[in-house]
């Protein structure tokens, strides 16, 4: 007698970006992010109980579908008008086609994401990456605007205080109603932190939350950090690129380090701003612009390199030479970069905000300190630079938490459970 083949349960995810695994076919430049996104998506390819589509946001100029290792992909074109969202139309016919049986969508930050749960009927699952909505209060970083404003001195300085204070009011504040809209429209909500938790009650409180891991790049499960390999005196930080990252909080404290380590180093990853054009409003004005001011200001310009975009090898590369990994945000929800450090045991200072307690304890795992403290965040990494058993004992206790915290297999099967709860759910 035949066995009945169970029917599997179709999933459609919603992302961003076009994900590396099709990037190259579909004509795209492959981007370093989301590269935990494509990690989970092959544990859960794997599975025969599930079927798996991904509708990802595209500068293509129409809707392309393509199907690899048992994963359908849809690249959707993005509005010219707003290329952060994409058409009904476009969204409609995924959803046909895919007939899914549950929707997740990934990241409440986008249109996008807020056009696909209005054009789904059944369940709908919204996982958090940042919530913009407790990210608004320091998205200027906690720098001194008024001051910069108020100083008849520096002409440039009130430039870039005045195009700071615009992109936050007309750029970045209207997303935040959105946002809150996208909350509502999920019956489900999955997420990492206390800080998530919270965010989610606080906008939906009658949405399901549900915790699940994230699975990092293969890159920082294969390296371990050693205090005998690494250049000592140096700091890595793996973003710089607005005020909330508090890039100029550790540019602050840099200062302060060099007094007693004149052959300190402080790496950014990211592009050098010095390379952009002085003709270009990036190049005038702006945070990077304000950042070079500050570190010119500050005689910090021997001190400190900008090592360009890194690929997750060379992220992981990078991490395991520096002495101390530090996340100097304002604030973060779940910071992939201190996880990827953790796994590989790179010993950490990161700011104490939003759910960076969920990820590290404070003198277990990571020293951690007031966000806007400069003073606390130079002596936080004093200690590391002077204390190598110090950096051994959180190098070891940080790949634990994170070898955990990280499992693939574990995180996968968080994920598959509450996708057969949320089905079972439905059925009922």
């Amino acid at each position: 007698m035949s066995v009945p083949r169970i029917k599997p349960i179709r999933v459609l995810w919603t992302v961003n970006i076009v994900l590396p695994a099709v990037a190259n076919e579909l004509g795209v430049v492959p981007t370093p992010f989301g590269g935990w996104l494509t990690q989970m998506l092959e544990q859960m390819a794997a599975l025969p109980d599930f079927k798996i589509g991904v509708a990802m946001r595209s500068p293509l100029p129409k809707l392309q579908c393509l199907e690899r290792s048992g994963i359908t992909y849809y690249a959707l074109p993005q509005l010219k008008k707003n290329i952060s969202d994409v058409s009904d139309a476009d969204c409609l016919q995924v959803v046909r086609d895919f007939s899914p049986d549950i929707m997740h969508a990934h990241g409440s930050e986008m249109p996008y994401t807020k056009r696909f749960l209005r054009n789904y009927d059944g369940p709908k699952i919204l996982s958090l990456q940042g919530v913009i909505n407790g990210i608004a209060p320091y998205q200027l970083g906690r720098m001194s605007i008024v001051s910069m404003l108020l100083n008849p001195l520096q002409p440039r300085r009130v430039a870039i205080a005045l195009a700071l204070i615009l992109n936050e009011r007309f750029r970045f504040r209207p997303r935040l109603r959105a946002e809150r809209e996208t909350f509502l429209l999920a019956n489900y909500v999955i997420g990492r932190t206390v800080w998530d938790h919270a965010h989610t009650i606080a906008l939906n409180p009658v949405a399901q939350y549900l915790h699940c891991g994230e699975i990092l790049r293969s890159a920082f499960y294969a390296k371990t950090w050693s205090i005998d390999r690494c250049r000592k005196k140096s700091i890595f930080i793996g973003n710089s690129s607005s005020p909330l990252k508090g890039a100029h909080i550790a540019v602050r404290a840099l200062a302060l380090l060099r007094r007693d380590y004149p052959d300190v180093k402080l790496f950014f990853a990211g592009p050098d701003p010095r390379s952009s054009s002085k003709l270009s409003l990036r190049g005038q004005f702006g945070y990077q612009a304000y950042l070079l001011s500050l570190i010119e200001e500050l005689g910090l310009e021997n001190q400190i390199t900008f090592t360009g975009q890194l690929a997750a090898e060379e992220m992981a590369s990078r991490m395991c030479d520096s002495n101390v990994y530090l996340l100097p945000s304002l604030i973060e929800n779940s910071p992939n970069t201190l996880g990827e450090a953790m796994a590989m045991g790179v010993p950490s200072v990161a700011a104490y905000v939003g759910g960076v307690p969920s990820i590290a304890a404070d003198e277990k795992e990571a020293l951690l300190y007031r966000a806007d403290d400069p003073v606390m965040l130079a002596f936080q990494v004093r200690r590391l630079f002077d204390d190598d058993a110090l950096c051994e004992r959180l190098a070891v206790a940080a790949r634990l938490r994170a070898a955990e915290a990280y499992d693939p297999l574990t995180n996968r099967d968080l994920l598959v459970a509450a996708y057969r709860l949320i089905g079972s759910q439905a059925s009922v």
